[in-house]
């Protein structure tokens, strides 16, 4: 009889933690679906700024078709990070059509 309670307390205890770790790694995958879809929704978000701002860069010097040294830098480094986060799209025919710009020197950089 002491025998049966004793395997009765022990399939109970083991069930009971073999169910808790089934649930603990249950919330944590779901806690790190949820990170990654956060995630993805803010390299979107970023991603967009980031060609905002590129093509705002542009419209605002391709009437003069010269910019600053600095101005162009900044476009550069915006546009490479856009390129990491997956970007394409018309970004790559601005970029390409400003090369042929004049780009005046200052003394920022």
């Amino acid at each position: 009889m002491t025998q049966t309670i004793l395997n009765t307390i022990i399939t109970t205890l083991v069930g009971g933690i073999i169910g808790y770790c089934v649930s603990s790694i249950k919330k944590y995958k779901e806690k790190l679906n949820a990170e990654k879809k956060n995630e993805n929704v803010q390299n979107i978000a970023l991603q967009t700024l980031l060609k905002n701002q590129l093509t705002n860069t542009y419209f605002v010097y391709s009437e003069l078709k010269k910019l600053p040294d600095y101005v162009y830098q900044n476009f550069l480094d915006l546009l490479a990070v856009y390129e990491q986060l997956g970007g394409n799209s018309y970004i790559h025919t601005i970029a390409h059509k400003m090369e042929s710009w004049e780009i005046t020197k200052t003394d920022i950089l």
